[in-house]
């Protein structure tokens, strides 16, 4: 029984802070978003929120490339995304507990990396572990 007062007042006060800390308009297209996406997969709510409104389409590109990731990788090296701080950051919270690298070179090429291609398909005959919308998976390296 504590535990659901303790939950309660915990809501309440958050509620109380969330009204007082925004603006009374933003107030209706919060609660119709919440309402939208509450039952929704936790990736689809991500995709609709604000973590990854900067570019939709990278994030779609992540989630399927997590999905598709072996287990026994050691890490993924993303190849023509965008390499800014915001892209990097990302990638990285989207795809741990794998380390997450833009890009390398082949004197420096980790065994057990899985390279996932942003843009165009591959060529034929390439080898592929994972196909999606926005790019491919590619490895793991040997």
């Amino acid at each position: 029984m504590t535990r659901r007062v303790a939950a309660g007042a915990a809501a309440a006060l958050l509620l109380a802070l969330v009204l007082a800390s925004q603006p009374w308009a933003e107030l209706p297209r919060r609660v119709r978003f919440l309402a939208a996406f509450a039952p929704k997969e936790l990736a689809v709510r991500r995709l609709g929120g604000s973590g990854a409104a900067f570019d939709r389409k990278f994030f779609s590109f992540l989630e399927n490339a997590r999905r598709s990731v072996p287990a026994s990788a050691k890490g993924i090296v993303i190849v023509g995304g965008p390499h800014d701080q915001a892209h990097l950051y990302l990638a990285t919270y989207q795809l741990a507990p794998y380390p997450v690298q833009f890009e390398f070179s082949n004197n420096d090429r980790p065994a057990g990396l899985v390279v996932a291609i942003y843009g165009p398909p591959p060529p034929p005959g390439f080898g592929v572990l994972a196909r999606f919308p926005e790019g491919y998976l590619q490895g793991p390296l040997p």
